[in-house]
């Protein structure tokens, strides 16, 4: 028998023995956890069982709000291939009410191994396989489940513990949520208040894509777009420019058309040089108008712009936020993005952007909270 026909005959064998070993329905996956973006929470933990036994787990020291539906955590105990979970239990510190939140579910087990067996296809066509179970916890005692494979999220269940319970234990500088360490997420909850229902009801996605457009074209950039429930997801020149005054997106792949809502988009606008110090770069964090989503829900924009002119060499540069469709152009807001200036050390205008008429929420947290000055730019 030649070499390399007893090769291959060796490795199907290998394969079929393995295959062979891996029980019947069960599957190769791990446990994850997720937070809200700037709503985090603290020692997160999940344990998931089957029959009465614990089969994983997954757990932080360090908290999470990687965001929502995003994973983290690390894979705690249990075999590589597993049944499928019919139970949970989770526990978390939630930062915003300072409660622990902790309670036991039952899981739609049939539903989850329908999955496993069925695979996913994500958005780039790709089949996989669901590898990991996500447990989401957020404010209010919010819990989210999800399982994933590759790029790809599929929901299953939502969940709500009704009663947080006090904890001696949390950390008097957790509790107390002073500026110093908590600042941006407190800048964060002033401006966008705690959602509690967002996260009960889950958002709706709508069919848009997004654009950036610029007569200065060698810079380079990038948005990062926070939706209300704390997901969040990124465009860069290579999946979202289009060439100034004109219509369509000139990429070799089409960025995906159907998206959240954003409340925030976090951009940076920068010249390509080498030298990072020789850089010309503005930044800012725009607040979207409160009632963005109200125009998505028409179906009347299938695209939102983002536009800056030129580069004129001040301290500043202005843009636009524009929402186009076939016979529709709105223009939604103005915004100003300052300069970094490198011997000061700072950004010569305020990190945060607002809309007109904007109204700062009302606190709707359990505890009161001294909420730090904001130094803002406001569009007239």
């Amino acid at each position: 028998m030649y070499p390399k026909v007893r090769f291959f005959l060796y490795c199907f064998l290998i394969i079929g023995l393995f295959c062979s070993c891996q029980p019947k329905d069960t599957f190769s996956w791990n446990a994850g956890l997720s937070g809200p973006k700037n709503y985090p929470s603290g020692a997160p933990f999940v344990e998931y069982f089957y029959q009465g036994k614990s089969i994983a787990g997954a757990s932080s020291g360090t908290g999470a709000d990687q965001g929502w539906g995003i994973t983290s955590g690390g894979y705690v105990g249990g075999d590589r291939y597993k049944p499928v979970p019919d139970s949970m239990a989770v526990k978390w510190v939630c930062s915003v009410d300072n409660l622990v939140y902790k309670g036991g579910f039952k899981l739609p087990r049939d539903k989850m191994l329908e999955l496993f067996k069925r695979k996913v296809i994500d958005s780039y066509g790709n089949q996989n396989d669901y590898s990991v179970i996500v447990a989401g916890m957020a404010p209010g005692g919010n819990i989210t489940l999800w399982m994933q494979g590759g790029y790809a999220t599929t929901e299953i269940a939502k969940f709500k513990i009704l009663k947080g319970e006090e904890d001696q234990n949390i950390d008097d500088d957790y509790k107390k949520k002073d500026i110093k360490s908590w600042g941006n997420y407190l800048a964060y909850w002033k401006i966008h208040g705690i959602p509690y229902s967002v996260w009960e009801k889950g958002e709706k996605e709508y069919p848009y894509d997004i654009g950036f457009s610029s007569k200065d074209f060698t810079y380079g950039y990038h948005l990062t777009f926070i939706t209300k429930e704390g997901s969040w997801f990124s465009l860069d020149k290579l999946n979202s420019f289009i060439p100034w005054e004109k219509n369509e997106i000139q990429t070799k792949k089409a960025i995906e058309k159907k998206h959240k809502s954003p409340v925030q988009l976090n951009i940076q606008w920068y010249t390509d040089e080498e030298n990072y110090k020789e850089r010309q770069w503005y930044d800012g964090k725009i607040v979207l108008p409160q009632n963005f989503e109200d125009f998505l829900k028409t179906r009347l924009y299938s695209r939102l712009l983002i536009s800056i002119e030129k580069d004129e060499h001040k301290d500043a540069v202005y843009g636009k936020l524009l929402l186009k469709g076939r016979n529709q152009e709105k223009e939604i807001m103005i915004f100003k993005l300052g300069k970094y200036d490198y011997k000061l050390e700072k950004q010569l205008s305020p990190e945060y952007v607002l809309p007109k008429d904007f109204v700062f929420p009302k606190w709707e947290g359990r505890e009161p909270i001294e909420f730090p000055e904001l130094d803002y730019w406001q569009e007239k």
